[in-house]
């Protein structure tokens, strides 16, 4: 016997629009929506999922497949083939500090220093100067990595690369780091993160100065508040508020080691609405939106 045939009615297309919209309208905010549905995407009717996607590459193993570095050149920053590299990170730190503990001045012994050429804003301020010295290649950029972890009474998740002040040793610095999935994976590839979400780890990444050995991080951002050295005078829309920022602690972490050879991916999940379920066949609507696409991505595994 012949299977039982299904006729599918093409309904008109204000009707699809509208529940297009209905049921988009239903999902929520984006960062709830990411803590919930990860990496998924919708995309808009008049756009062509074959050009939307044109710089993402079909991957049957997330952890396992190998990943072709030689596409990903044209998209490297300027300076990328400059970053400090280290083919042997433990034997170099080992060396660096082995360096570091010939000769100088012992502890506890005080030391007379005297500076050229001090700009008048550092010389007429009124906190202390701290003087800090570097090991061998700490004052070079390379891709700096830290395991951290966000606050779970922050209240907010944290959006990739939003600015953040990163404290580590005697430097501080204002970055906006790319997160990403911690662990080890045998193509080293790990997960972009959109959002760090409260509780959480990642990795955070970004350029900066080499730091040897894990050294501990605080995590600072930017926070408005009113002063309170300033009373309200009158009425509250004449004049502008009087605010200042401060630091607001919401993260700490820890430094690993710095490693290019990383790749961060941004992982799209296209996902749909299923329409009619019949025992091996599925009807899904909303995922694509036209037959050239559909055959386009006929080869990439469900």
């Amino acid at each position: 016997e012949y299977p039982q045939s299904e006729m599918f009615v093409d309904r008109a297309p204000e009707e699809e629009e509208q529940q297009l919209e209905e049921y988009r309208a239903s999902r929520r905010s984006e960062a709830n929506e990411d803590l919930e549905f990860p990496d998924e995407i919708e995309l808009h009717p008049h756009v062509l999922a074959r050009e939307r996607l044109a710089r993402y590459r079909g991957l049957k193993n997330f952890k396992i497949s190998p990943w072709e570095t030689s596409e990903d050149r044209p998209y490297e920053p300027e300076d990328w083939r400059r970053l400090l590299q280290f083919a042997d990170y433990k034997g170099s730190k080992n060396k660096a500090v082995r360096e570091a503990l010939v000769g100088g001045v012992n502890p506890g012994h005080r030391v007379d220093v005297h500076l050229r050429a001090v700009p008048a804003p550092l010389r007429n301020r009124p906190q202390p100067v701290c003087l800090f010295s570097l090991l061998r290649h700490e004052h070079k950029h390379t891709v700096v990595n830290i395991n951290m972890t966000l606050n779970s009474d922050v209240e907010a998740p944290l959006k990739s690369k939003e600015e953040l002040i990163i404290q580590y040793g005697p430097r501080r610095l204002v970055v906006n780091p790319v997160f990403s999935t911690s662990g080890v994976t045998p193509n080293n590839v790990h997960k972009f993160d959109r959002y760090l979400h409260p509780g959480r780890s990642a990795i955070a990444s970004w350029i900066g100065p080499m730091t040897w050995g894990s050294v501990p991080v605080l995590v600072f951002k930017n926070k408005q508040v009113g002063d309170p050295e300033v009373l309200d005078g009158g009425d509250d829309d004449k004049g502008p508020t009087t605010t200042s920022e401060h630091l607001d602690l919401i993260g700490t972490g820890t430094v690993v080691a710095p490693d290019q050879s990383r790749v961060v991916a941004k992982r799209a999940i296209l996902t749909g609405h299923p329409f009619k379920i019949n025992r091996k066949v599925v009807t899904v609507r909303y995922m694509f939106f036209n037959a050239e696409d559909v055959k386009w991505f006929k080869a990439f595994q469900l």
